[in-house]
């Protein structure tokens, strides 16, 4: 799965002039491709043809690269190093950097508006979709409530982070014609608080607490159990990522 997300991130985005360049350079960054693996895990469940989500999967990890591009400027967090590399600022400068992002985030919705494959309501429904979670009611509100130092942790990490993974499960429910469609959403957003409090255990950094934060990562666990055992379908795919989120919440329980 992930090799063809990679073949096909490839082919959307060609090494031509400085533009593609840096694109290409963050994107093709090596990373882990969770969120668009979550797509295709979905759609393996519903036996959807990957080819009607292959490039949903790669659209969503473009508005995701973009938010890492942002987010690493110095007016942001001020990162030097991503997914192994200097920052995309570091190489090609900020003016370069902030007109990458733009243009991934961009090219993410012209990517979805022309998946031929998929209806017109299809389609629409997707770039609601992605609007909604990249925009105020995602990434960048929850990018607004961490600049301000906002005390409210969960509503951030639902915004800034989960938001991503929600969108995800969202595109299932879409491209199977809304079978299951709550308890995807609901699952994709409890999976990306869960990727998050992980995250901020793993670097000792979450605000509340290690045992606040392992107590709630516990629940959100098992509720993403519940949410994939009452699916109308077998989610093994699915299963397969929450048991590695498992793997690593056990693993810290036991340091």
């Amino acid at each position: 799965m992930r090799e063809l997300i990679e073949t096909r991130l490839r082919e959307l985005v060609p090494i031509q002039g400085t533009l593609f360049e840096a694109a290409s350079y963050s994107l093709l960054a090596p990373a882990k491709r969770l969120r668009p693996l979550l797509i295709l895990a979905g759609c393996q469940c519903y036996d959807i043809p990957l080819r009607k989500a292959l490039d949903c999967a790669c659209a969503l990890e473009m508005i995701h690269t973009y938010s890492l591009i942002h987010d690493d400027l110095p007016s942001m967090d001020d990162d030097d190093f991503r997914r192994g590399l200097p920052t995309l600022h570091k190489v090609f400068g900020e003016a370069v950097a902030i007109l990458t992002g733009d243009y991934l985030l961009t090219y993410a919705f012209e990517v979805l508006a022309q998946i031929s494959c998929l209806t017109e309501e299809e389609r629409l429904q997707l770039v609601q979709c992605f609007a909604r979670a990249a925009g105020a009611a995602g990434m960048v509100g929850g990018q607004i409530l961490d600049l301000q130092g906002s005390e409210d942790i969960e509503l951030m990490h639902i915004q800034k982070t989960a938001a991503l993974f929600r969108c995800a499960l969202q595109c299932v429910g879409i491209l199977n014609q809304g079978q299951d469609a709550q308890r995807l959403e609901h699952f994709g957003l409890a999976f990306g608080q869960l990727f998050q409090l992980i995250d901020d255990l793993i670097d000792h950094d979450h605000p509340d607490g290690e045992a606040k934060a392992f107590e709630k990562a516990m629940f959100l666990q098992q509720h993403c159990d519940h949410l994939l055992y009452n699916l109308s379908v077998p989610a093994q795919p699915l299963f397969a990522h929450l048991n590695a989120l498992k793997e690593k919440l056990l693993t810290l329980h036991t340091v």
